[in-house]
């Protein structure tokens, strides 16, 4: 079974097989696909009709929930991976199912699989009212942030991303990058996605906004439709000298940008405690739970 490197010229074709099925985790999704495609890393393959896709994150050897509109097609794809894990000699593992697809095995294979959930990567779900206004006492710290932005910086403006703002973009995310352990793989990895975004912004399906003081770029924001009902946020960057950048960028963002949606995903906290802090502190209304699938 031989997997393929993710390039832009395959959105059209994950795009295809990713909009015959209702997804919840913003894992699925084509520019989630690419912008990390070297750190996770993902590879593709077509596997009896169904998009199926490998992560080698950390030298892990996985596989995620086949992706196909009809239930047959992921079950058939399936059972071709467990039966080339097989004939690997590797224990098979399946990453990134929620709790649709769970059941889903369930329902036809009672009791093949033993999941573990795994707390780290569950995707922190909000109201898109409650991002977008901050109403509420839970909210009062935000709404300080965000006034004291506006107090502050009179002369800040909100815009939507285009070609003129990149290398703003690119100047913040640098200042971002100086600001933290280059060592790190997670950091560089964080950083070279971030740039991979923003030089094929128009390439992807995706919405940007920046928040301007004068003519410096002082936060970004990158988000885009998950499904129906919910937006899913890919980048948040912001300058912590301009006091309230990221409480600012996050709300005028979600208030202009996704007023058709009812929900907000803004993905996992990766296991990092300022992260998940900094995610519960804006209270979300539920937790996309994932799980990892491996055989009993």
């Amino acid at each position: 079974m031989e997997f393929k490197d993710i390039s832009l010229q395959d959105k059209e074709l994950f795009n295809h097989y990713l909009q015959g099925r209702r997804y919840r985790l913003l894992t699925y999704n084509f520019t989630n696909f690419y912008l990390w495609r070297k750190w996770d890393p993902y590879r593709w393959n077509i596997v009896e009709g169904a998009l199926c896709i490998k992560s080698d994150y950390l030298h892990y050897d996985d596989v995620l929930c086949p992706i196909a509109a009809e239930d047959a097609s992921v079950l058939a794809a399936t059972e071709a991976l467990i039966a080339w894990y097989k004939q690997r000699g590797v224990a098979f593992s399946m990453i990134e199912v929620d709790a649709d697809m769970l059941a889903l095995f369930e329902q036809h294979w009672p009791g093949r699989f033993a999941a573990e959930e795994l707390p780290f990567g569950n995707n922190y779900i909000y109201r898109q009212s409650d991002l977008a206004t901050l109403s509420g006492k839970h909210y009062n710290a935000k709404r300080n942030y965000v006034h004291r932005f506006t107090r502050q910086y009179p002369d800040y403006h909100f815009v939507r991303m285009d070609s003129s703002i990149i290398a703003g973009c690119q100047e913040l995310l640098d200042k971002w990058l100086s600001h933290h352990d280059s060592t790190r793989d997670d950091i560089l990895q964080e950083y070279s996605g971030v740039c991979d975004g923003l030089q094929n912004f128009s390439q992807l399906d995706w919405t940007g906004a920046a928040l301007l003081v004068g003519e410096k770029v002082v936060a970004f924001e990158l988000g885009e439709r998950l499904n129906d009902d919910t937006m899913g946020i890919h980048i948040e960057k912001a300058d912590i000298e301009y006091v309230g950048a990221y409480q600012a960028i996050n709300n005028f963002f979600v208030r202009d940008y996704a007023q058709e949606f009812t929900y907000i995903n803004r993905a996992e906290d990766m296991g990092d405690e300022g992260l998940r802090k900094a995610k519960l502190s804006y209270h979300p209304c539920h937790m996309e739970k994932k799980y990892r699938l491996r055989l009993k």
